[in-house]
């Protein structure tokens, strides 16, 4: 039986076993794993701020005094029509109220130039000459989901213990004084009464 058992882990697969006695090829994926490894750190972007491509674009055409169904008819359908006529488009939403016209186009995924493509739609866009009179000229906005943000830090010195501890008593001080030249409440007023502790752990 202990024989029988001693053929059957023979045959059995075990990755430690196989790299021992095949070294060649644990030597080669090791290379070949530090090699993709340093490839794809050269590759990596190193933006502080990634470039995220947004896929998606507005056209607005406001006629002011106008009912959606009229606008829905004569503006909002030539708009989806034009936009539809570039290949990459994955589709078109709309939205019509009175007075305005607002369609969204969402590129397909696999655009990797998507300012070519919406500059593309803009050109289709301006090719629509038969827009009802009254009605303004179509705003493609193409750069809203551009974001800027701006953060302010405020840092101070590392303060001792002691100093906090006084700086503490004179802000406890100060709103003491506050207090006592305050007028007094009111009957029903609500009050709230706070207490201060100068006693610091550190």
């Amino acid at each position: 039986m202990a024989g029988k058992n001693h053929d059957g882990e023979k045959h059995k697969w075990n990755a430690a076993r196989f790299f021992t006695e095949n070294r060649q090829v644990a030597w080669t994926l090791l290379v070949g794993t530090i090699l993709w490894g340093i490839y794809g750190y050269v590759n990596m972007p190193k933006r502080k701020d990634p470039n995220i491509q947004i896929r998606v674009a507005v056209a607005i055409d406001v006629w002011p005094g106008v009912k959606a169904e009229k606008i829905e008819q004569l503006v909002t359908r030539k708009i989806e029509a034009q936009m539809s006529q570039n290949a990459r488009v994955e589709r078109t939403e709309s939205i019509t109220r009175d007075s305005l016209a607002v369609v969204y186009v969402r590129l397909d995924q696999n655009v990797r130039d998507v300012g070519k493509e919406f500059d593309d739609i803009k050109l289709k866009l301006d090719g629509i000459r038969d827009l009802p009179d009254g009605a303004q000229p179509i705003q493609f906005v193409k750069d809203f989901g551009d974001t800027a943000a701006l953060m302010l830090t405020v840092a101070s010195p590392r303060a001792s213990p002691l100093e906090v501890e006084l700086r503490a008593v004179a802000i406890e001080r100060a709103i003491r004084e506050a207090r006592a030249q305050a007028k007094p409440p009111r009957h029903g007023s609500p009050f709230i009464k706070a207490t201060f502790s100068t006693r610091c752990r550190w």
